[in-house]
C-alpha cells in the first residue's frame, strides 16, 4: 500500500479522519515538528494524545491542514474536505456493519471525492483495499 510516513513529512499540519489507533504516526510526526492531530469519533481514543474524540462528519471540528488522511472511506461519506487540500483516502470493500459507501476501486475514491489530480493510487494484493493519493480539485461543483 502507500507509504504514509515518508509522505506525511512532506507537510506542516496534517489531519487524520477516522484512522483508528495511528499513535505511532502521530508521535513521530509531532516529534518531528509536523502538528497531525486525529478525529476519531471512538470513546477509546479520548484521552489519547494528538487525538479530538469527535465526529467529524457531524460535528464542528477545525479543518484546516495541509493533508488530509481519511483511512476508513467506506464508513463516512460524504465528508467534506476543502477545495484544493491534498488528500490521502483508504477504503475497503470488506462491507462490514456500519460501511455506507464499500470502496471497490481507485476511481470510486476520485469521483466521490472528486480529486482533480492524482499522484498515486493503488490496492492491496487481494483487491480489497484501495488508496488514492492526490488534491481535492478547486473548482469542483458540489
Amino acid at each position: 500500500m502507500i507509504n504514509l510516513k515518508h509522505i506525511i513529512f512532506n507537510y506542516d499540519k496534517v489531519i487524520f479522519l477516522a484512522p483508528n489507533d495511528v499513535t505511532e504516526f502521530l508521535n513521530i510526526a509531532n516529534a518531528c515538528e509536523v502538528e497531525a492531530i486525529a478525529y476519531d469519533y471512538d470513546p477509546k481514543f479520548s484521552k489519547t494524545p494528538f487525538y479530538v474524540n469527535k465526529d467529524f462528519v457531524f460535528d464542528d471540528v477545525d479543518m484546516d491542514a495541509e493533508l488530509f488522511v481519511h483511512m476508513n472511506v467506506e464508513k463516512t461519506y460524504p465528508v467534506k474536505l476543502p477545495r484544493g487540500a491534498d488528500v490521502i483516502l483508504i477504503g475497503d470493500n470488506e462491507e462490514h456493519n456500519g460501511d455506507c459507501t464499500p470502496i471497490h476501486s481507485c476511481q470510486q475514491l476520485i469521483d466521490l471525492y472528486n480529486v482533480g489530480e492524482v499522484y498515486d493510487q493503488g490496492q492491496d494484493e487481494e483487491e480489497t483495499h484501495y488508496y488514492v493519493y492526490g488534491k481535492i480539485d478547486e473548482n469542483r461543483i458540489r
